[in-house]
């Protein structure tokens, strides 16, 4: 009895752990082909199956950082398996299966697996019992290996054949053209700019050359109209400084006029300010008495010192002394 619930319990566990790594596999990308798309030179892009016969494919990556085994789950288009009340059986029947067994449904972290949508199962593990209808909407549904739990799903537009519809970062995706749809690699996030758009539809340059050539004479009248203006305000300036300086001059003359009228007439050519202030002084110093009456002799007297004497200026006269005769 504790064997049976401990298997039990074992599998259970199992089935969870399962269950929980099947929840990191996303559709990462779903291309379809062209319905005249015959062979692989006339296909783009250039991915075909082991074959050489391209066809639409769905892409799926293993968002998670460990490797998952994605065998034994679903991938469908036919919207009836919504269908709560459906069994799992007749679900099944409804339904592509990735069977166990091959080594490339074993996807490591990151990494992107892609099934071709052609109907021929018969050709292998990659290939899917149903194929993209090209030109119509359509959700493309991935289940559990249970057939009930919805792993993934994505609603694809009408889009162009070639094109594919490519996840982003998230939930996030977008229209890529031929030249940019990636089999089995990351999505590079691609927008169709202004750019691209104007070399669409100008492909020989004429608008492009239209454009420049207008911006250049656009430049060039804008520099004549800010060069003109601020030569003109220059000018201007220049002129106002000139009618200062002038203005100046002639009141400068004005003054030097009535300083001449009154220097010649009163005070003989000197200012008239200067004489009032000449002729005020005097009468102070004359009435205010500041100064004592002086005789006018000059009281300084010589008195002799040796100082100057001629005779400090010569060095003495050196003294010969003859030395004593010493006898022994």
């Amino acid at each position: 009895m504790k064997k049976l619930l401990s298997a039990i319990t074992l599998l259970i566990a199992s089935t969870a752990a399962f269950a929980q790594g099947a929840r990191d596999f996303m559709l990462n990308e779903v291309f379809v082909a062209a319905p005249s798309c015959c062979d692989a030179s006339a296909c783009q892009p250039s991915y075909v199956d082991e074959y050489g016969q391209p066809s639409s494919w769905i892409e799926i990556e293993n968002t998670s950082y460990s490797t998952r085994d994605i065998r034994n789950c679903f991938l469908t288009i036919n919207p009836a398996v919504l269908d709560k009340s459906m069994s799992a059986p007749e679900r099944e029947k409804l339904m592509s299966l990735i069977p166990a067994g091959d080594p490339r449904t074993v996807l490591a972290a990151k990494q992107r697996i892609t099934f071709f949508a052609d109907g021929h199962v018969n050709r292998g593990t990659l290939h899917l019992n149903f194929t993209l209808p090209a030109g119509e909407p359509f959700t493309v549904y991935l289940f559990d290996g249970n057939a009930v739990d919805l792993l993934d799903s994505v609603r694809v537009q009408p889009m162009a054949a070639g094109s594919s519809y490519a996840r982003l970062k998230g939930n996030e995706w977008q229209v890529c053209d031929a030249d940019h749809v990636t089999p089995n690699a990351p999505n590079v996030p691609y927008r169709n700019d202004k750019i691209q758009e104007f070399k669409e539809k100008d492909p020989h340059g004429i608008a492009m050359t239209l454009m420049c050539m207008g911006v250049v004479f656009s430049c060039l009248i804008l520099l004549f109209v800010f060069f003109h203006i601020f030569g003109w305000a220059m000018n201007r300036i220049s002129l106002l400084n000139r009618v200062r300086a002038i203005r100046a001059i002639h009141e400068h003359a004005g003054k030097m006029v009535e300083m001449a009228k009154q220097g010649t007439t009163e005070t003989r050519g000197v200012d008239m300010e200067t004489y009032a202030a000449v002729i005020g002084f005097a009468l102070h110093e004359y009435f205010g008495g500041t100064h004592d009456l002086e005789s006018g002799v000059i009281t300084i007297q010589q008195t002799h010192t040796t100082w100057a004497d001629k005779s400090h200026e010569l060095r003495a006269t050196p003294q010969h002394h003859q030395a004593a005769e010493v006898r022994l």
